[in-house]
C-alpha cells in the first residue's frame, strides 16, 4: 500500500513540476522576446543616428574642403592681382600671346 500511496505522490509530484516548467519556460520566452525587440529597436534607432552623423561629418568635411580651395584660390588671386598692379607700376606690360593683362 506503501508503494502505491509512494508512486501517487510521484505522479502528482511530477504533474506539478511539469505545469511549473511549462511557466517558467513560457515567462523566460517572454523576457526574451521582449529583450529581442529592446535590442532590435534600440539597434535601429542607433543606424538611424550613426547615419545622420556620417552625413554631418560628411557635409562637414565637404564644406571644409571647399571653404580651403576658395580659401586657396583666393590668395593666389590677390598675389596674381599684386603682381600685376607691380608689372604695371614698374612700366611693364605682362602679355599672354597676343593678350595684354594689364
Amino acid at each position: 500500500m506503501s508503494a502505491i500511496v509512494k508512486s501517487l505522490y510521484d505522479l502528482v509530484s511530477s504533474l506539478f513540476e511539469v505545469v511549473t516548467s511549462l511557466f517558467t519556460t513560457t515567462g523566460h520566452l517572454a523576457k526574451d522576446t521582449f529583450h529581442f525587440a529592446f535590442k532590435f529597436l534600440n539597434g535601429a534607432v542607433n543606424l538611424v543616428v550613426d547615419f545622420f552623423k556620417g552625413l554631418v561629418d560628411l557635409a562637414g568635411g565637404i564644406a571644409g574642403f571647399i571653404l580651403g580651395n576658395i580659401a586657396i584660390l583666393a590668395v593666389l588671386s590677390v598675389g596674381f592681382f599684386a603682381f600685376l598692379q607691380y608689372q604695371r607700376k614698374q612700366g611693364n606690360t605682362v602679355q599672354v600671346g597676343n593678350k595684354k593683362l594689364n
